[in-house]
């Protein structure tokens, strides 16, 4: 008989108890919903601020901590900076600022040093001398008499977003180092008189004008396609390259460093295989050390030849890619 019964007559009958149970569960079940909805939202939040604003800066403002400007990664090698405040230094003043910001970091860095005439003259003779080279990639900081800045300058880096320059204070024989990246002269800590004229000017240079000595240009017909650089404080480093052939679900690379003089030579050679759903790595340091020509693939595509040289001139070596070998070559 029970069967035939409507759930409102069942719910007639259920027991006051069981009733105001009800009542009250409904309600912090909404209350719980929204709790949860209100974290899950403000952890969205907080989540969108950290990828665009970054984390917690790390500031210092200290001269003892004038070192630890090289622990976090920036575009620039600081080499106009000296390694050390010259413990002779009459006055020095350090602020540093670093956030990382959205895979760019906002950074300022601003050292003061007030010298006596013997220690100025022999600091600006090291900055003046300041070079990087990449490869066979070298550029010199140069010099700027008061066309950008308020006062003469060596400059490292004049691009959009980033700067690295020394200015030259002759009458107080004080130098101002500063480093800044994604900075707006309202953030920077120090005079803005001491900032160019342009800084503000984030858009004034097209792609490939803007000068840094810690980079050099990629080429592709005749264009710049991208800038790879390398931001350690060693003056001098070798280019890595890579040379490759695609027979297909095979491609053979040949990676090269290239010295000042433009030699390249081979530090490895890597046979990748890709199928979609299969990749493997085979690596070969049959050519370790030889100077570097070419690389090609016969008719068939079955072998990768490559071209290398001596004092003798130049030799070939094929490489079978289905046996996976470099073959037995009656040369060197």
């Amino acid at each position: 008989m029970y069967k035939n019964r409507t759930y409102y007559e069942l719910s007639a009958n259920t027991p006051p108890s069981r009733k105001n149970a009800s009542q009250k569960l409904l309600p912090a079940i909404f209350i719980g919903a929204a709790v949860g909805f209100l974290l899950c939202l403000g952890l969205l939040a907080w989540l969108a601020y950290a990828f665009f604003f970054g984390s917690a800066p790390t500031t210092y403002e200290n001269a003892a901590d004038y070192e630890k400007c090289w622990e976090k990664p920036i575009h620039s090698g600081l080499l106009l900076f000296p390694d050390k405040i010259n413990p002779s230094a009459e006055h020095a003043e350090f602020y540093y600022y670093w956030r990382d910001t959205f895979n760019f970091p906002t950074a300022q860095i601003h050292l003061a040093c007030t010298y006596t005439p013997g220690d100025y003259a022999q600091e600006i003779s090291r900055i003046r001398s300041v070079r990087k080279q990449i490869g066979a990639h070298a550029k010199q900081v140069y010099f700027d008499d008061c066309t950008d800045f308020s006062y003469p300058a060596y400059v490292a880096i004049s691009k959009n977003h980033i700067w690295e320059y020394a200015l030259l204070m002759e009458e107080s024989h004080t130098i101002h180092y500063i480093f800044t990246e994604y900075c707006s002269s309202e953030d920077v800590h120090f005079d803005t008189s001491h900032l160019p004229a342009n800084f503000d000017n984030t858009s004034r240079l097209a792609f490939g004008k803007e000068f840094s000595i810690y980079e050099y240009p990629i080429y592709e017909n005749g264009e710049i396609t991208a800038l790879e650089g390398d931001y350690s404080r060693t003056a001098a480093v070798p280019q890595t390259e890579g040379h490759y052939v695609d027979a297909g679900k095979y491609a053979l690379q040949v990676a090269t460093e290239i010295d000042a003089d433009g030699r390249e030579t081979i530090q490895g050679c890597t046979l990748f295989y890709l199928d979609g759903s299969t990749e493997k790595t085979w690596e070969f340091s049959d050519l370790n050390g030889k100077i570097y020509r070419n690389i090609s693939l016969n008719k068939d595509r079955s072998q990768a030849v490559v071209t290398w040289a001596d004092d003798t001139g130049e030799h070939e070596r094929i490489f079978d890619i289905q046996e996976r070998k470099f073959l037995p070559s009656a040369g060197k």
